[in-house]
């Protein structure tokens, strides 16, 4: 934006509306992924990632994602905007086994010798396989990759579809994470998902993970219909106590064709109600011994059993720096609807892809020896620059001296006005060494970010070309002076 004045109007003009959280996956959105032709330029997306590989050295977050939820009423869970199918039984998930295997196959010459850098299970509901088929979905994956050891492997679910058995087959299978999407504790509040689930599955799950020494997480929504702030303290309380090293807290995304979004609109707080839950939550999770990493993720530095976190972590910084130069992490996403960030450098931004979303036409392309990818983006310098800038800003902290290296360019001269007001807000805070996010500003993250992606956003929806600032000599200048790299929280 051009001035500190229309940064304000655009605040005021955007603030109490329902936030949409669109940084789960960066800059731009998805449904700006619009080149349907992206299945046939795989090649040249490979090619490009082998060869920009040897200008930074890259390690892959590997996501395996899993097609199938239970059914509910209303459908998806009354909320869930991810493409999904209704699980019927055992036989759809050997048939996916089947066709992940297949996948697997047409890209494991590409990924020859890559090291992965995290794993993550996730879905749909990747928690409904049987005891028997956790080693087997870990041996496709070794079919592709090394596996080194001490790799941090998660595998999320829903609280009544795990087990005893089901848990100790993942952890002797070589999984070493559980993350535990529980929304809700209270039982009529859960109602309105549809959800069968009861608040003692929850603890039960919990008390099995630590008699097996599996690290775990949960997820809890605030913003839920007709959910007040007593019952989220009480929710949050509760789970506290039970010493999880890890708890999401995140605010309800309400849009698309759901439920909440078409029929419950009148049950949801507002967003000032949902920034006064924020502020509670976060004030309760502190007290309970709990440190804020993001906006809505907070880690117990003394749990019994600490969690690194690993594959979000590196998801948030997908460039770094150790003692040997550069380094980035690329993001596979394996199977149905997976999603795939195949950075590059600034001068070859990279490419991202999503894969088929509907399970027969991610079949007919496995069959046909075809790559199951349905629509992708090729970033311009602008783009990677804007995306890393989302991602980071997750972490409540920009690093000025490392975009200035990596990129060429001072992250605050470029974005001057909207920094000016935001600070004027008392949002950020810019120093000679960064900008952090704080107070109010966290709730607002995705109000911030669409601030500095506004005039990108305007040329995509126009359809005019990127404009951008020639980059001086990023990668020389990074490789010659490393900093160490962010260490793993334990």
């Amino acid at each position: 934006m051009r001035n500190v004045r229309a940064v304000h109007a655009f605040v005021e003009k955007h603030r109490r509306r329902r936030q949409s959280n669109k940084v789960l996956h960066g800059h731009p959105s998805p449904v700006h992924w619009l080149d349907p032709d992206i299945a046939m330029k795989m090649d040249e997306v490979l090619r490009t990632r082998a060869r920009t590989n040897q200008e930074i050295r890259k390690r892959v977050n590997l996501y395996v994602g899993t097609p199938y939820c239970l059914p509910t009423e209303p459908d998806r869970c009354g909320f869930c905007l991810f493409p999904t199918e209704i699980y019927t039984g055992r036989r759809q998930l050997d048939e996916y086994l089947g066709y992940l295997e297949r996948e697997g196959d047409l890209f494991r010459d590409h990924f020859a010798g890559a090291e992965l850098a995290s794993i993550y299970f996730g879905g749909g509901t990747s928690n409904l396989y049987k005891p028997d088929q956790y080693p087997r979905l870990m041996e496709i994956v070794r079919g592709v990759f090394d596996i080194p050891p001490h790799i941090e492997v998660t595998l999320e679910g829903i609280p009544q579809t795990f087990s005893h058995d089901k848990l100790l087959a993942m952890k002797q299978s070589g999984m070493t994470r559980v993350s535990m999407g529980v929304q809700q504790l209270d039982n009529e509040l859960i109602k309105a998902s549809g959800r069968k689930q009861r608040a003692h599955q929850v603890f039960q799950t919990l008390e099995w993970c630590e008699a097996l020494g599996l690290p775990a997480s949960v997820d809890l929504i605030f913003g839920w219909p007709n959910q007040t702030i007593e019952q989220m303290v009480r929710d949050l309380e509760a789970v506290a106590a039970t010493g999880v090293s890890h708890i999401t807290h995140y605010e309800l995304n309400v849009a698309g064709r759901t439920d909440f979004s078409r029929n419950r609109r009148g049950e949801l707080p507002s967003t000032e109600e949902n920034l006064e839950m924020y502020r509670m939550g976060k004030a309760v999770l502190e007290a309970c011994g709990y440190t804020q990493v993001t906006p809505y993720d907070f880690e117990r530095r003394d749990a019994a059993l600490p969690s690194s976190y690993l594959y979000e972590e590196l998801f948030r910084k997908p460039f770094q720096s150790d003692e040997n130069g550069p380094i980035g992490f690329d993001a596979w996403g394996w199977g149905y609807a997976g999603i795939s960030f195949f950075f590059g450098t600034p001068q070859s931004p990279g490419w991202a892809f999503v894969n088929q979303i509907r399970v027969d036409e991610y079949f007919r392309c496995i069959r046909e020896h075809r790559y199951p990818a349905m629509r992708g983006f090729h970033y311009t310098p602008t783009d990677l620059r804007l995306h890393l800038l989302f991602q980071e800003m997750q972490g409540l902290a920009v690093d000025r001296t490392a975009y200035l290296r990596f990129f060429g360019i001072d992250v605050v001269e470029e974005h001057a006005p909207v920094w000016d007001a935001f600070d004027d807000l008392g949002w950020v805070t810019v120093s000679d060494d960064r900008v952090t996010v704080h107070g109010d500003g966290v709730f607002y993250l995705p109000l911030i970010q669409n601030a500095l992606a506004h005039d990108r956003l305007e040329q995509m929806r126009r359809k005019l070309p990127a404009t951008s600032i020639p980059v001086a000599n990023p990668v020389p200048s990074l490789a010659a002076e490393p900093t160490p790299a962010e260490p793993s929280r334990v």
